[in-house]
């Protein structure tokens, strides 16, 4: 009896194998880094460098911007429609604003002012490294495109994060904004790692781990940014800070 093999008992008795993660992926707006107060600053700050030239007051612009932002932002598939580029045409369309503006360079002023009043979660470096220090991981990060994936990896080397990632996956590799599917399938086909063996953490469950959790993937709700008492039922875990994840790890 001790000769037989322990997948003998598994199929006997119904006892379910312990899954192995091999691969810890994460979100990154509101997951690794604070994005919301950031966001909320820039949109502001271009507002008020359109307000004069266009007559148009601060509030106005901001109420279209938002209009356009909720038209798109969790609402659209196309990477493309996530380009702040798009988002202040349309605003200046809205508004009926005649006067031609440069708006790459108003998404330029954009990202340069809110880039750098991000900042990352207290404990998120803690958790790369320690990730990436026991070897025992693939990490990847799999996040909606900003319109170009190019600006997302600006993010990440402004906070040298990058280095951690053995995969930097946006949406504009699939060419579909989060909650399609495809994303996470994508994942698993660069990682070759099956789906069972994976961790999805995300602060947006219906965008970051619905999907995921019909892959097989192990899900955890991050609430750092927005504590939130809601459930959902595909959600493994909560957290409400990002260090947690490696005592949740401990269990696999």
């Amino acid at each position: 009896m001790n000769n037989l093999p322990i997948n003998f008992f598994f199929k006997m008795f119904g006892i379910p194998k312990k899954r192995k993660i091999k691969l810890v992926c994460f979100d990154i707006d509101n997951t690794l880094l604070n994005y919301g107060n950031a966001e909320a600053e820039a949109e502001v700050y271009v507002a008020h460098l359109l307000s004069k030239p266009t007559g148009k007051e601060v509030a106005d612009l901001l109420r279209a911007f938002n209009g356009i932002k909720n038209k798109y932002l969790h609402n659209n598939l196309d990477p493309n429609n996530y380009s702040r580029q798009l988002w202040y045409e349309e605003t200046l369309q809205r508004l009926d604003v005649k006067k031609n503006f440069d708006c790459k360079k108003l998404e330029d002023e954009y990202w340069d002012y809110l880039i750098p009043r991000m900042k990352l979660f207290p404990n998120a470096i803690n958790v790369l490294e320690s990730l990436k220090n026991s070897r025992k991981y693939k990490i990847a990060c799999l996040t909606d495109s900003d319109g170009d994936k190019d600006i997302k990896i600006r993010r990440l080397k402004y906070f040298d994060i990058e280095k951690y990632f053995d995969y930097i996956i946006t949406t504009d590799d699939t060419g579909k904004n989060k909650p399609s599917i495809e994303n996470w399938e994508y994942l698993i086909k660069v990682s070759g790692v099956n789906g069972n063996e994976c961790v999805m953490i995300g602060d947006h469950p219906d965008m970051d781990l619905l999907n995921a959790k019909k892959l097989g993937f192990l899900t955890v709700w991050t609430k750092e940014h927005i504590p939130v008492d809601l459930y959902f039922r595909y959600v493994d875990y909560e957290i409400k800070d990002i260090g947690e994840v490696i005592d949740i790890l401990k269990k696999y």
